[in-house]
Parts: structure tokens; sequence; C-alpha cells
């Protein structure tokens, strides 16, 4: 049995703690499964869209307000060549 197949009625062994389905599922398994829900109207995936929305904002606008980084970089080559070409934005 593959790990991403949705079995209804598998428990887990007793003593053992059930984790979330949605650890266990492959991320193309999860991406394939998202679009198949777009179709379909659901308030269930509309609400963990807003939230997954509201969480990346929340981390985007944290990390705006964090100070710049620097990085000081020396990298060699014979000749004067560029070895390296970074860009960090």
């Amino acid at each position: 049995m593959a790990m991403n197949e949705n079995v209804p009625g598998v428990t887990p062994l007793p003593g053992r703690r059930a984790k979330p389905s949605r650890i266990n599922l492959h991320p193309l398994h999860e991406a394939a499964m998202r679009i198949a829900d777009l179709g379909l109207n659901r308030p269930k995936a509309k609400t963990k869209d807003l939230v997954g929305m509201l969480l990346t904002h929340g981390a985007r606008a944290w990390r705006s307000t964090q100070p710049r980084a620097g990085i000081h970089l020396h990298v060699t080559a014979p000749g004067r060549r560029q070895p390296l070409k970074m860009r960090i934005l």
C-alpha cells in the first residue's frame, strides 16, 4: 500500500497517537489533492486557504520588520574572473 493512499477506516495501532493525515502526504500528492479541491468549492478548503494566506502574510510582515543582514564574501579564482555571482534580495 502506498503511503499516499487515502484509506477510510484505518486506525493507528493501540498505544500510538494518531498523526494528522496532512503530515503523511507526499508534497506532490498534496498539491494534486488541492488542485482537485479547487473545483469542488468546499468550505473546508476555503478555510484552509484563508488560514494559510494569513499565516504567510504574518510571516512576511514579520520578516519585513527585521533588520537587513549583510553578507561579506571573499572568493578567489585564478585570473580576474568572477567565480561566483550571487544576488540576495
